[in-house]
């Protein structure tokens, strides 16, 4: 049961990246150049960053890159290959926690700190939603409404809440 609450708690993060990388690639490069007081930077350095950062997750719980090798720190990549990569993570940590990891496990991370696994997946998933919330900031500040990405809008996309009867 844990571990079936656990994977909704993911994929969830991943429904909403993609949800909120789809939408952003409609936008123009003036538009995802926008950034607002408060937030990472502009939008698209912050769909990069948040990206990069579940590269940096996965490897430590795996040891392994992601398929399409590492984003280079500086360069900004296409949205469609964000969204790629998105979809990438969502899967390749599904696949490692249904490897099992002991959640205890310390790993060390690049900056010399030691976490154990649980919190590394606890940081996955709150680092996704925290810069989601970024963009919905950048985005509202411009005039412009973004998707809902809470856990109710994944709920009825998913069919795990019904909506009451009009």
């Amino acid at each position: 049961m844990t571990d079936e609450l656990l994977l909704r708690a993911v994929r969830h993060n991943t429904w909403a990246n993609v949800e909120l990388l789809a939408f952003c690639s409609r936008l123009t490069a003036e538009q995802l150049a926008w950034t607002s007081a408060g937030v990472y930077g502009t939008i698209h350095a912050t769909l990069q960053h948040t990206v990069a950062a579940e590269h940096g997750y996965l490897h430590a719980l795996t040891g392994e890159l992601p398929p399409a090798g590492p984003l280079t720190p500086g360069t900004l990549v296409p949205i469609a290959e964000l969204l790629e990569r998105a979809r990438s993570n969502g899967e390749r940590l599904e696949a490692a926690l249904a490897a099992g990891p002991e959640p205890g496990r310390r790993i060390r991370r690049p900056s010399g700190a030691v976490a154990e696994v649980a919190i590394i997946v606890a940081q996955y998933l709150h680092h996704g939603s925290d810069h989601r919330a970024h963009v919905g900031t950048i985005l509202g500040a411009n005039g412009v409404e973004g998707p809902n990405l809470d856990v109710w809008a994944y709920g009825r996309t998913t069919g795990a809440v019904i909506p009451p009867p009009a």
